[in-house]
């Protein structure tokens, strides 16, 4: 009866052990430890009841691994899934995370405990070992299964975690848990049906060991594996997230320019009506309020004039010199919403550099359009200070989390959808962005 309940207190700690390694990368909740080491205990005091209740119900020992009835292994299956239930509890007591970010790291750590498990029940079958364990200690198998788990553990964490991102698409996590916690309960049940089975040989064992923890290991292979489909499939979701955006922030410009010019043409008539009776300083006053009219931009191309009028009249309201000399009627190869995309990413950029600049001189951003030859070039310089960092050749700027770097991944994307080329320099304080298209 003790030994059983080491042993189940051990496989307990394992998991618990286990799933702390691989939630090392989640957010903890405040009072960490108090919250971990409680839920802790009172996993450990529910493992403890049910096999007290266990042995009053049924007036017999639990014996954690022995030849047993089909009954006893059904309430052992279940057992061990209860016991893994229970630490997916203390998991999310402990831990910030949706259930299935929590399922997630659980489940990978269950395996990795399932394969440590196995791997020191591989060694403990060693002719030398077996006799060593025998007939010096009885503690060496406990030392040994600690060891073989601290080692499968380390290895693990730096292999699958450290340093590598996690997959963030709530879609793609449900499919893998799924599907991992299905490989968990035949690798349970299938463990439960050996185990118990007295007349198992050595080969038997050798065998079910090596099922379980390549069974466990193709878990971790499915949860922990981030491949180029992966990442594709969350960079499309943002990329037709952000699209949708640019498409609601187009019309929204759009229309409010147009109610501007509206106004402001309105405007201009009722100044010539009110010259016969005000003052000439009140009448330039204003007309100087509403020049906004003609800070509308025209180039030859009705999206881009949405774009650099918007930004003209930031800048101006921001005290940033927007200089811009533009021919956009080489622009009809491209997709309205490509152009949108194009100059309002890499104008916006350059504006939220220029205005973190303190001298006036240096707040200025400067856009040049124009056709040579066969080729459109599009050239946007602005100031910067301070250093910038780069990732994969692009620029890491601040911003939101979620949609973080995606703006210059956009303009890449479109470039090379047009058989273009972007090129990005930053040298003596001064970003240059420059775009090539082919005209043919």
């Amino acid at each position: 009866m003790l030994a059983s309940l080491i042993d189940m207190t051990m496989m307990a700690l394992e998991i618990l052990a286990a799933e702390f390694v691989f939630a090392m990368v989640l957010p903890r909740k405040k009072v960490f430890w108090a919250r971990f080491i409680g839920s802790t205990i009172i996993c450990l005091e529910i493992v403890w009841l049910i096999i007290f209740l266990y042995c009053q119900i049924t007036d017999s020992f639990f014996v954690y691994e022995s030849a047993a009835s089909a009954g006893e292994s059904v309430f052992k299956f279940f057992f061990f899934v209860a016991v893994f239930l229970i630490s997916i509890g203390c998991m999310a007591f402990s831990y910030k995370g949706s259930i299935w970010v929590i399922l997630f790291y659980c489940s990978g750590g269950y395996a990795a405990q399932h394969i440590a498990k196995n791997i020191a029940g591989l060694i403990k079958t060693i002719p030398d070992v077996k006799y060593f364990a025998s007939n010096n200690a009885m503690w060496f198998p406990y030392v040994l299964e600690i060891a073989v788990c601290a080692v499968i553990y380390t290895l693990l964490y730096f292999l699958l975690l450290r340093g590598k991102v996690m997959p963030n698409s709530q879609k793609g996590i449900r499919l893998k848990v799924s599907v991992s916690l299905i490989v968990i309960l035949i690798c349970i049940g299938l463990s439960r049906i050996s185990a118990d089975n007295a007349e198992r040989n050595s080969i038997a064992v050798l065998a079910e060991s090596l099922y379980a923890i390549v069974g466990c290991g193709l878990v971790l292979f499915i949860l922990f594996t981030i491949n180029k489909s992966d990442k594709m499939e969350s960079e499309v979701e943002v990329m037709t997230e952000l699209l949708h955006r640019e498409k609601e922030q187009y019309k929204l410009s759009k229309e409010n320019i147009e109610l501007i010019n509206i106004k402001c043409h309105d405007l201009k008539h009722q100044i010539s009506a009110l010259k016969q009776d005000a003052s000439e300083d009140k009448i330039r006053e204003i007309e100087e309020a509403v020049m906004i009219y003609d800070a509308t931009v025209k180039t030859g191309n009705d999206v881009l004039d949405v774009i650099l009028t918007e930004k003209s009249l930031y800048c101006e309201k921001n005290g940033i010199k927007l200089t811009c000399v533009v021919d956009a009627h080489g622009l009809t190869f491209m997709d309205n919403m490509d152009i949108y995309s194009l100059f309002g990413n890499a104008l916006s950029n350059a504006i939220e550099q220029a205005s973190r600049i303190q001298s006036p001189t240096r707040r200025v951003v400067t856009l040049n359009v124009q056709t040579q030859g066969s080729f459109l070039s599009i050239h946007i310089e602005n100031y910067y200070d301070g250093e910038l960092t780069f990732e994969n050749g692009l620029p890491v700027t601040e911003g939101d989390k979620k949609y973080h770097g995606f703006g210059m991944k956009s303009m890449d994307y479109i470039a090379k959808n047009y058989g273009g080329q972007m090129s990005i320099t930053a040298v003596g304080g001064k970003f240059r962005l420059d775009f090539v298209f082919p005209l043919s």
